[in-house]
């Protein structure tokens, strides 16, 4: 469910996000600057107090119905309700519970999202965005109908796509640009840690790499300038700066509403793996949103599991790595977990603005006979 009061505008995204990371030598860590986790420690001891009181009180309550359920001899199921994006109290209550962490060394944090231009219709005319150096966008209108190239692999392999056969796009034409922006850090500075941007509700996920600070070079200016070259050439609209000094975000120009920002306290964590999709540590497998019953539960499950495979595209899962996990025996058959849709096939795109677009995936989908 959509909450107008929780979702904040492009500009306050970047500071509130959250920047998960897999660290080389420290593992996976969770930063955030947001204000409301910086609070003095009586508040977020009554904070974490109520959080346990009001667990407490849901216990007792779920265990006094199952103990009325069994003297009835009836079997009380409790159902997992839909994984949907968990408030923002609830991610706050989660950080404040782990013990904090602290950063020896400064890292430089590239986003590595495409430029993306949502498609105007489902059908027809696709526009999609390329490197910038040619150009801001490009329109391509869908071919024909026309024979597929005949396969060798089987008739299942061999399936139509949209129009003709193309060819993959190059990773710097795409959205999912991790790979060439973490190969150009890492010709510049060793290791690379891979990551992602991620909402302050876990709500939308973007691409990101980052490099130690001291390995791009060796005085920090240089390495913030070769990091800015780095994001323009990839069309990145800002660089962000991880560590001891807490954190910077520095734009590089490319978007107006992305804000300078210089020596934002800054709230390091481990991350334990987990599912990202849900708010709290320790949580079990995700359970879609929607089903195939009407049109409305259809298109909710469709936007769930464009999310769900936005999320492990980026991140790892814990819980069911990725893999389609069969309903609970007090669930019904259909809707089930889905196996993760493959990053080139991704044609929907949750964005920290707060919509959900469409967009030409890296590679056309095959239609399914």
């Amino acid at each position: 469910m959509h909450h107008e009061d929780e979702t904040a505008a492009p500009a306050d995204t970047w500071r509130d996000q959250l920047i998960e990371l897999d660290l080389p030598g420290v593992g996976p860590i969770t930063a955030s600057a947001d204000p409301q986790l910086l609070r003095d420690a009586g508040d977020v001891a009554h904070t974490a107090g109520a959080v346990h009181a009001a667990d407490a009180a849901h216990a007792m309550d779920a265990a006094d119905s199952v103990h009325a359920a069994d003297a009835a001899n009836e079997v009380a199921f409790r159902r997992r309700q839909p994984t949907t994006p968990p408030s923002v109290e609830t991610v706050r209550s989660t950080l404040q519970a782990r013990p904090p962490l602290e950063l020896e060394h400064t890292w430089l944090v590239l986003p590595a999202l495409g430029p993306v231009l949502p498609t105007l219709a489902p059908d027809g005319m696709v526009v999609a965005d390329v490197s910038g150096r040619e150009s801001p966008f490009e329109v391509r209108v869908r071919p024909a109908d026309g024979p597929a190239r005949p396969s060798r692999e089987g008739a299942l392999a061999g399936a139509p796509v949209d129009g003709r056969p193309r060819s993959p796009q190059p990773p710097t034409r795409t959205w999912f640009r991790r790979p060439v922006v973490a190969g150009a850090l890492r010709r510049r500075g060793g290791p690379v840690a891979l990551g992602a941007l991620v909402g302050p509700r876990r709500d939308w996920f973007e691409p990101a790499a980052a490099v130690r600070e001291d390995l791009l070079a060796a005085h920090p200016d240089q390495a913030l300038e070769r990091a800015l070259l780095i994001a323009v050439e990839h069309g990145q609209a800002a660089v962000l700066r991880i560590g001891p000094a807490g954190l910077d975000v520095i734009p590089t120009g490319s978007d107006p509403r992305v804000p300078a920002l210089e020596g934002i306290e800054l709230l390091v964590t481990a991350r334990p793996a987990q599912c990202p999709l849900h708010g709290r540590d320790g949580e079990g497998p995700c359970r879609p949103l929607g089903g195939p019953w009407i049109r409305a539960s259809q298109e909710a499950q469709v936007m769930w599991e464009a999310r769900r495979s936005q999320a492990l595209a980026v991140q790892d899962c814990g819980v069911c790595f990725g893999e389609a996990l069969p309903p609970e025996p007090d669930q019904p058959r259909v809707p089930r977990l889905a196996p993760r849709t493959p990053v080139v096939e991704i044609s929907r795109l949750h964005l920290r603005g707060g919509e959900m677009v469409r967009i030409d995936p890296i590679i056309p989908p095959r239609r399914r006979r």
